[in-house]
């Protein structure tokens, strides 16, 4: 399970030894990538009356917050009394006339059911890195989050796309630069031309120049500049 939205650059700053300005943290969804090749073990803290392999991922939100509620039936969303979202999504099958060998963490027909979302196969199939961030309330929360380099191409590639939602366009272009920068700045060892980061298509690659920064340009949206 690695989180593959906004989030993840919570993750990306810790590991830079950075602080990103917050306008880039901005968001009301969290985008769970579920792998369904293989089989999951989610760790959690015993919770009473919560049946993790039959409640699955709505069980674990509401262990967190008795307010989360499916969206509809077979639904990948649950939503909080804030407004909060979050998503299970998992990568299309190589055969797109077959179904998902999964699409549910746990057996209770109220769980979320993963839909299938073009690109992520991208991000399964590259490294994954984890990070232990601080969360609101002070307390330390472990994140696992798809490699920087996968995340600013994959997001140069949403950002390209037409029929993506103009709003999410422009966070999508932003992000890539950010992340991309990030990488030049403070992850030096991490390139763009490493066979890690191989399941990305070259011509995806390829344009990696064009997220590039110029010069000082990557720090601009980290603070402070020590």
């Amino acid at each position: 399970m690695r989180v593959v939205c906004t989030h993840a650059l919570f993750a990306y700053e810790r590991l830079a030894g950075i602080r990103i300005a917050s306008g880039h943290l901005a968001t009301g969804d969290i985008d769970l990538l579920f792998d369904a090749r293989a089989r999951l073990s989610l760790v959690a803290e015993s919770q009473p009356g919560v049946d993790l392999g039959r409640e699955g991922l709505i069980g674990l939100l509401r262990s967190v917050d008795t307010s989360f509620e499916p969206t509809g039936t077979e639904t990948f969303r649950a939503v909080n009394r804030d407004g909060f979202m979050v998503d299970l999504i998992q990568p299309l099958p190589k055969n797109r006339m077959a179904r998902s060998p999964r699409s549910r963490i746990g057996t209770s027909p109220e769980d979320l059911s993963a839909v299938e979302i073009e690109g992520l196969t991208w991000l399964v199939n590259c490294p994954k890195v984890s990070a232990v961030t601080i969360d609101t309330r002070g307390y330390p929360v472990g994140l696992v989050v798809p490699d920087p380099r996968a995340f600013a191409l994959h997001n140069a590639w949403l950002a390209a796309r037409d029929d993506r939602d103009p709003l999410k366009r422009g966070r999508d272009a932003g992000q890539a630069r950010l992340v991309a920068g990030l990488v030049v700045a403070r992850l030096p060892h991490l390139s763009f031309d490493d066979p890690a980061v191989a399941a990305i298509p070259r011509a995806l690659r390829d344009r990696a120049v064009q997220i590039l920064p110029a010069s000082n340009e990557a720090e601009d949206s980290i603070e402070p500049d020590w």
